[in-house]
């Protein structure tokens, strides 16, 4: 990181975030700095404050923090509101922009009318599910392993998780699916008794839906609706990330100016007289 800078830095989690943020910040003023994690940004900020640079700030995402009452006191440090940035997104009509544009009005109207709910409580639904079991793997250290070690690793197979009316396969083929991705890349699985007495003691208790449900899991289930149920047509709708591409390009200003998360920025700014936000935030 370039400490001769004059301006200020925002150390962000990765390239989502990065991508995400650039809009809302000025570029002349502000640069953004991946420091690839959520620890990884607590690090780097108190590394910098021990070293005497304070010109810098970092965001992560909630993640299960509130949920587990873990609250990171560090000066600088904010949080998004909800699990993560692309949950923040999804709570919004980016949500509903992102399937007009690739899906029929007709094919919308008609899953939601046989559904007798909305495309973003089905998602929820199922992501819901994903996050106790998540969030159980958490609390009594399963063993279990969610995402691949690398970046362009295998994916989870979400499509084994609800049939082809996307309705939820059940608590088993979710479990059975986490411990067939998880094997090989953990040594210490834990039993299949175990880890349904763990998510049924996780699911006994209530939680705020958007700090429970995970927005990778959520890009992946809207693009497996999208392609597989709703039969998009669309030849852009290439993959679960380009549906995260598109989420994050769909969601507004205003939206991010409702956040507890700019509100908190902004006192930042006001009270550091810093030149925080881009144009797109100070002209609406």
């Amino acid at each position: 990181m370039d400490t001769t800078f004059q301006g200020y830095h925002v150390i962000v989690e990765g390239k989502k975030d990065y991508k995400f943020y650039s809009k809302f910040f000025n570029s002349s003023e502000i640069r953004i700095v991946e420091a690839f994690g959520n620890e990884r940004v607590i690090e780097v900020l108190q590394l910098l404050d021990d070293r005497g640079f304070n010109r810098d700030i970092g965001i992560i995402d909630l993640d299960f923090n509130r949920i587990l009452g873990i609250d990171h006191q560090i000066d600088g440090l904010f949080v998004t509101d909800d699990h993560d940035i692309e949950v923040m997104v999804i709570k919004t009509d980016a949500l509903v922009d992102v399937v007009n544009q690739y899906c029929s009005p007709k094919s919308i109207k008609d899953f939601e009318s046989s559904k007798s709910t909305t495309i973003r409580e089905e998602l929820l639904k199922i992501g819901r599910e994903i996050g106790y079991l998540k969030l159980a793997a958490k609390v009594y250290d399963l063993g279990l392993v969610f995402k691949p070690k690398m970046a362009d690793g295998n994916q989870l197979r979400y499509n084994k998780l609800m049939d082809n009316n996307f309705d939820f396969a059940g608590k088993n083929v979710l479990i059975e699916t986490i411990v067939n991705f998880s094997n090989g890349k953990s040594d210490c699985i834990k039993s299949q008794a175990e880890i349904n007495m763990a998510f049924d003691a996780i699911k006994q208790k209530s939680y705020p839906d958007y700090e429970l449900v995970n927005g990778h899991d959520l890009a992946n289930l809207l693009y497996l609706l999208m392609k597989k149920v709703l039969k998009s047509k669309s030849k852009s709708l290439g993959d679960w990330d380009c549906v995260e591409d598109s989420l994050s390009l769909a969601y507004d200003s205003s939206d991010f100016k409702k956040t507890i998360l700019f509100k908190e920025l902004e006192k930042w700014r006001i009270s550091e007289n810093v030149n925080l936000f881009s144009e797109r935030i100070t002209s609406s």
